[in-house]
C-alpha cells in the first residue's frame, strides 16, 4: 500500500495496538511516528471509538485521524478462537503489545501476559494502561482521564479563586500518560535487547498525571497548606499571568530576577524596576496585585502584535495567547513546519496535524499517512503473517477477522 512504508529509529520494531481511544493509542502513536511498524487492531464492524468522537468531515472523526496515524489497521476478533490463533501468531513476530481493557479482561480472553504471551514470546514488552492500575481498591473501576485529571488535584487548582474546580478542555491525562507510557515501552526494549527478556508495564492515568502536577504533595505532607485556586499565576513565580491587549491577550512569566526586571523595565521604567516590592520573587508574589496592576495597565494600551515586539525586543519573556486559527497563520510555526500536512484519508483535499516532535537531529520521525479506514491493512498483515488468500477469505467468512477492507487512497 503506497505511502506505508515506514522509516525512522524504531524501524523493524512491530507493535499490537489493541488500545482504544487515547491513551494506549497515543503511546503506539508516538512510536509509529518514529518508524515502529504499529498494527492497530480493532473490533470487526466497531473499531475504535476515537473514529466517531467529534468532529468529522468524512468517514472517520479527526480525533482519528491524529490517534490512527502511522497505523495499518487490520479488523480481528479476540473473542473468536480463530481470531485469537492469528493473535498469537502476531505476537510471535512482534515486539510489544498495547491494550487498556479493564484488568482481567486479557485473561478472561485467554491472553494472560506472564502465562500465554510471554509464553509465545519471551521478549515481548506488553503496555498495560489503565486509570488506576491492575491492582488495588479501584483496579476495576472504569478509567477515564478526567478522573485522573480531578483525583491528581490537577482540577482543584486550576481555575479563577471565586469559580469551580476547572478540567483541562483536552484530553490531558490521556496524552501525558501516552507519552510517559511510550518512554516505559523504550526502556523496556532496551532491557529485552541486553538480556532478552519481555515485561509487563502497569501504566495508570492517575499515576501519570501525579507525575506532572508538581511537589503539592510534598507541600501538603510538610506545611498542611494545600494549593487553591488562582487563576492563570503561579504560587511560586510573579509575574505569570495573562493580560489584556486592545485585541486580544497575551501572557508573561518572570520567574527569574532578570527577566522579571526586563518586563518591568518595558512597563515603568527604572522607577517600577527598581521598586523593592518588585525586585525579589518572594517579594513580587507577596505584592502580585500591584504587580499585574501595574502589567495590565501598560498591556490593555496596546494591540497585542505590538507588546508582544516590544517585550520580545527588550528579551522579556512574552508570548501571544493564540486560537486554533492564529496558531496557524503564525510565522514561526510555519517556518519550523511545527504543523504537517497531511493527504485527507478519504480522498478529499489535505489534513494539518501536529508535526512529529522532539526532532531527532539524524533519524528524525515523519507523518507518513493520517489514520486509515477501518480494515484497511487486514489482507495485507495477513498475507505477511503467510496467510493465503482462501485462508483469509475462510477467516472472513468465520467472522474471525473483518470484511473485506475499505479503499483507501494512496
Amino acid at each position: 500500500m503506497a505511502g506505508l512504508a515506514h522509516e525512522g529509529p524504531l524501524t523493524g520494531i512491530r507493535v499490537l495496538d489493541l488500545a482504544t481511544v487515547f491513551a494506549g493509542p497515543s503511546a503506539a502513536r508516538r512510536l509509529a511516528d518514529f518508524g515502529a511498524d504499529v498494527i492497530k487492531i480493532e473490533r470487526p464492524g466497531v473499531g475504535d471509538g476515537a473514529r466517531t468522537l467529534g468532529e468529522s468531515d468524512g468517514s472517520d472523526g479527526f480525533y482519528w485521524r491524529l490517534i490512527g496515524r502511522n497505523k495499518r489497521p487490520m479488523e480481528l476478533d479476540l473473542k473468536h478462537p480463530r481470531g485469537r490463533e492469528v493473535l498469537l501468531r502476531l505476537v510471535r513476530s512482534a515486539d510489544v503489545l498495547i491494550e487498556n481493557f479493564r484488568p482481567g479482561t486479557l485473561e478472561r480472553l485467554g491472553l494472560d501476559p506472564e502465562t500465554v504471551l510471554l509464553d509465545e514470546n519471551p521478549g515481548l514488552v506488553v503496555l498495560r494502561v489503565t486509570g488506576f492500575g491492575q491492582d488495588g481498591p479501584y483496579s476495576d473501576r472504569a478509567g477515564f482521564g478526567t478522573i485522573a485529571e480531578a483525583m491528581s488535584t490537577l482540577a482543584f487548582t486550576t481555575g479563577q479563586p471565586d469559580g469551580p474546580p476547572t478540567l483541562p478542555p483536552i484530553a490531558l491525562a490521556d496524552e501525558v500518560t501516552g507519552a510517559l507510557a511510550a518512554f516505559s515501552v523504550l526502556a523496556a526494549l532496551r532491557h529485552r535487547d541486553q538480556t532478552g527478556e519481555g515485561q509487563v508495564i502497569d501504566a495508570t492515568l492517575l499515576e501519570s498525571m501525579l507525575d506532572i502536577v508538581g511537589p503539592g504533595t510534598t507541600i501538603t505532607q510538610r506545611t498542611g497548606v494545600s494549593d487553591q485556586r488562582i487563576g492563570s499565576r503561579l504560587w511560586f513565580s510573579a509575574p505569570r499571568n495573562v493580560y489584556p491587549c486592545k485585541d486580544g491577550w497575551i501572557c508573561m512569566s518572570g520567574s527569574a530576577d532578570s527577566v522579571a526586571r526586563r518586563i518591568l523595565q518595558v512597563v515603568g521604567g527604572d522607577t517600577l524596576a527598581d521598586d523593592p516590592r518588585f525586585l525579589t520573587g518572594a517579594s513580587r508574589i507577596k505584592h502580585v496585585e500591584a504587580l499585574d496592576q501595574a502589567i495590565t495597565a501598560w498591556t490593555s494600551q496596546r494591540e497585542w502584535r505590538d507588546a508582544v515586539g516590544v517585550m520580545a525586543a527588550a528579551g522579556a519573556a512574552a508570548g501571544p495567547v493564540y486560537d486554533a486559527a492564529l496558531l496557524l497563520e503564525d510565522e514561526h510555526v510555519q517556518a519550523r513546519g511545527s504543523i504537517a500536512s497531511v493527504a485527507n484519508p478519504d480522498g478529499a483535499g489535505y489534513l494539518v496535524q501536529s508535526a512529529v516532535t522532539p526532532r531527532l537531529s539524524k533519524t528524525p520521525g515523519a507523518v507518513r499517512h493520517a489514520g486509515l479506514r477501518r480494515g484497511a491493512c487486514t489482507d495485507e498483515v495477513l498475507s505477511e503473517l503467510g496467510y493465503s488468500s482462501a485462508e483469509i477469505a475462510a477467516l472472513a467468512e468465520s467472522g474471525a477477522i473483518g470484511g473485506a477492507p475499505a479503499t483507501v487512497a494512496s
